[in-house]
């Protein structure tokens, strides 16, 4: 029997979502779209090839490349492109957990300057900071950011764009992979204290569990996975000094070479800073002086995975914990940030770090008054 072929489904592969030919695959990410190391598809692929999937045919439709245009270290692909991949890889095979399955690296990219900073660090805390400084050699935007908690610190990832199926996967891929990588680069059976998506639970949760073993929340407010202040300073078993600055060099000239990609979140984030203390933060102020009309401004931090009150939130925290650390006296602090009265600033402050600004200085700055 003659297998009918149309534009919508060939050869049993589901059509990408995003039409993949449509995208500008270049060395650089200078087209504008926020792109990846094309490092991140080939390690797809190598899953796709374990799974018996036409590997060659999913590249095409996902990107319009062959396999050997992987192998340049240099070139970059759109957030989409890996995204169409995963998708058309979870259609084919049926595998409801792909995304922990593509955390198994078993190749070392000897290409991969910002892996081998991380490798190298002297501790699992110093490893978190490398992973965010560094992080754009693996892709653009602020997906990884870390985060001091109550009882330790905190890994947070979220996925570049409109929330998509793909999103899941690479959210267990990048969780998964640091809970792993901290066992083998610490050498020690280190589990986290808690990990937390924002997807709904699957049906069967015993890889999950065996993989963490350790609490997990599904439907949660953010994707992050946290550890005990004791398993931060935890050393690593790969540390060197010397190795560990000739990596950052290679991996700084490795960022020197990007051109350099603000976002709309870049832009909103940097326009609040300005405002917080003393000017008009509001969404419509923020909006005026970026010259954008409010419901498209929206529009595009939406395309971007992001909302206009969780930046302001998030940056408040982070120049919170900064303000206190130099002295200023919480009434300061408080209305740098914006708060018209110091009650609010305590409220969200406890919201933010699980404890009272007082208790925060105590603990983190000894002398303190």
């Amino acid at each position: 029997m003659r297998r009918r072929s149309d534009s919508g489904r060939q050869n049993g592969l589901p059509r990408a979502p995003t039409g993949g030919y449509g995208f500008r695959v270049t060395k650089t990410s200078s087209s504008g779209v926020p792109s990846l190391s094309a490092r991140m598809a080939r390690q797809a692929l190598r899953i796709a090839s374990k799974l018996g999937l036409p590997v060659e045919e999913l590249l095409q439709r996902a990107s319009g490349l062959r396999l050997s245009d992987l192998d340049d270290p240099e070139l970059r692909v759109p957030y989409a492109v890996l995204d169409d991949l995963l998708e058309q890889m979870e259609a084919l095979s049926g595998d409801a957990n792909l995304g922990l399955h593509l955390a198994r690296v078993d190749v070392v990219d000897l290409d991969d300057p910002a892996t081998f900073v991380v490798l190298t660090s002297a501790t699992l805390r110093d490893s978190m900071e490398r992973g965010c400084r560094y992080q754009r050699v693996w892709g653009d935007g602020e997906r990884f950011r870390m985060e001091d908690t109550e009882r330790g610190v905190r890994m947070r990832f979220t996925p570049v764009g409109t929330w998509r199926p793909a999103h899941r996967h690479l959210v267990e891929a990048a969780l998964s992979q640091f809970a792993t990588g901290v066992r083998a680069f610490t050498g020690e059976d280190v589990p986290p204290l808690r990990v937390r998506f924002t997807h709904a639970a699957p049906v069967d949760l015993r890889e999950h569990e065996a993989l963490f073993q350790c609490p997990l929340e599904f439907g949660a407010p953010f994707n992050d996975i946290e550890f005990s202040r004791e398993d931060e300073q935890r050393p690593f078993i790969h540390a060197d000094a010397l190795l560990h600055r000739m990596f950052e060099r290679l991996a700084q000239r490795e960022l020197e070479r990007l051109p350099e990609v603000r976002t709309t979140a870049d832009r909103v984030r940097e326009q609040v800073r300005q405002a917080l203390s003393g000017g008009d933060a509001s969404f419509g102020a923020v909006a005026r002086a970026l010259r954008v009309p409010t419901r498209t401004l929206q529009r595009r931090l939406a395309e971007e995975g992001q909302s206009y009150a969780a930046i302001v939130d998030a940056l408040r925290r982070e120049l919170s914990g900064i303000y206190l650390r130099r002295r200023m006296s919480i009434a300061e602090v408080s209305f740098l940030l914006g708060y018209a009265e110091p009650a609010a600033f305590h409220r969200a402050f406890k919201r933010w770090w699980g404890m009272s600004p007082e208790r925060y200085r105590r603990e983190l700055l000894p002398g303190s008054p």
